[in-house]
């Protein structure tokens, strides 16, 4: 019998269903306005990723690796070979491109998901900072860490080098610029970055990793200046039996503690 032929859309809406079966009353935030709009983003852009990353490895990259063979034949065959200065090597620059292009689309790929994870977190928590005359998260990130939240790319590893990558094709075609990455040790400032398959599909797994821990992040941002509001103010929102409780007030401050490890990342 022949196989089921692998979804992998199917694959991804099972394994975050499976992540999100473990969050405590995740069900019953799914039944709000605005954790199905947090959802949603999850999965869309969940999904866009994986798409992305399926288009370069699967389609592009394959194209480009077939031309350098055809052009490598054609000219091995031409007749007029003998004029034609051509080295495999140079033919691989398609290739190159290619996955410099591919960084390019990548960085694009990661500027829209924050600008959509910021504004479903703001519309999750619009009820609760409107009570408490609490900050949207732009505005929150620029007195807490004194940054913009939309350019804190160089504080992340990953960001800052596909960043890096994008802008060297963009603004220098494809040469390094004045300040190295240090990702490129010693580089020859006078050939194009290249990078090849394994890395660039690496570096796509790592931002997804980072794309997951960015939304724990942001989410945390959201609740840390609530938690950071005098206590008498969080009890009116607490449980009756809680309200009272010495070990509540301990729990909350160990809270700010573990959100302070959460945003390290955030106070380089």
């Amino acid at each position: 019998m022949r196989k089921p032929k692998h979804n992998p859309i199917d694959s991804l809406v099972e394994r975050l269903s499976e992540n999100f079966a473990k969050v405590k009353d995740f069900d019953k935030l799914q039944e709000s306005e605005e954790g199905k709009r947090l959802f949603d983003l999850i999965i869309k852009s969940s999904s866009e990723m994986e798409n992305f990353q399926a288009l370069f490895l699967n389609y592009y990259i394959p194209s480009a690796n077939k031309s350098i063979v055809d052009s490598w034949n054609q000219v091995s065959k031409s007749k007029y070979k003998h004029l034609l200065n051509i080295s495999k090597d140079e033919l691989k620059e398609n290739l190159h491109e290619t996955i410099r292009l591919g960084y390019v689309g990548l960085f694009h790929k990661y500027e829209s998901y924050l600008k959509s994870l910021v504004d479903a977190t703001n519309f999750l928590l619009k009820e609760l900072n409107e009570e408490n005359n609490l900050l949207t998260i732009e505005e929150y990130c620029k007195k807490e860490f004194k940054i913009n939240i939309f350019k804190s790319h160089n504080h992340f590893n990953i960001t800052k080098r596909i960043n890096y990558i994008s802008n060297a094709v963009k603004h220098n075609d494809g040469y390094h610029r004045e300040e190295i990455h240090p990702d490129f040790f010693n580089p020859d400032t006078n050939n194009r970055i290249v990078v090849d398959k394994e890395t660039f599909k690496s570096d796509i797994e790592r931002l997804k990793s980072h794309c997951q821990l960015l939304m724990s992040q942001i989410i945390t941002i959201g609740f840390k200046q609530y938690f950071g509001l005098n206590y008498e103010i969080i009890k009116k929102s607490l449980k009756p039996e809680l309200k009272e409780s010495v070990e509540t007030k301990e729990k909350i401050e160990e809270i700010m503690k573990n959100f302070d490890f959460i945003l390290s990342d955030f106070k380089k």
